[in-house]
């Protein structure tokens, strides 16, 4: 690829194609497809960031400005079909991760004076009602499903700094500190 400000690059979990985001007056995510070396833009909004494939390969969840706040969207990855907003709650949402099946997503939420950042996850079936998975008055975030869907990693500040912990997906069980001089952004 050309230089240019790239962020939040995630490969299509066969490896054929990379998701990004292009930095620059506005922003916006491409896709590019490896084998044929064709860049195609996925979003020309300006306000969209940080893409996540969904397992099937079939959409792309970001976090976008468009309703005037952060919050949530996804859209098929080959542009048939326009951007769905995802949720209606909260003012400063982050996608993250989706469970191996695609059934949940797993996102940040930050509070409405964004004081307090916690781990929300989001149902892709049946009722999509999201609801905390991490919550807490320390700063919790960055939540990974682990390739086997059995555990989410994340961030928090519970102990004055960023370490990272492990819990059972979907729960209930231990909390599980495995990092132990500091930590952010488990994958």
């Amino acid at each position: 690829l050309p230089p240019r400000s790239y962020l939040h690059p995630r490969i299509l979990p066969d490896g054929r194609q990379l998701a990004v985001e292009v930095e620059g007056v506005n922003h916006d995510f491409y896709v590019y497809d490896f084998e044929r070396g064709v860049m195609t833009r996925i979003t020309n909004d300006g306000l969209s960031h940080g893409p996540v494939w969904s397992p099937d390969s079939k959409y792309l969840a970001f976090r976008s400005w468009k309703a005037e706040m952060v919050t949530m969207w996804r859209i098929p990855s080959d542009r048939s079909g326009p951007a769905e907003r995802l949720t209606n709650i909260g003012k400063m949402q982050s996608v993250v991760s989706f469970s191996p099946d695609g059934d949940y997503l797993l996102f940040d939420q930050s509070d409405d004076r964004m004081n307090s950042v916690d781990v929300w996850v989001l149902p892709m079936r049946g009722d999509r009602r999201p609801r905390p998975f991490v919550s807490s008055r320390a700063v919790e975030g960055s939540a990974k499903f682990s390739p086997d869907g059995k555990w989410v990693a994340y961030c928090s500040t519970e102990s004055g700094r960023a370490e990272v912990f492990i819990q059972p997906w979907p729960g209930p069980g231990p909390k599980i500190q495995i990092s132990s001089d500091g930590g952010t952004d488990p994958i």
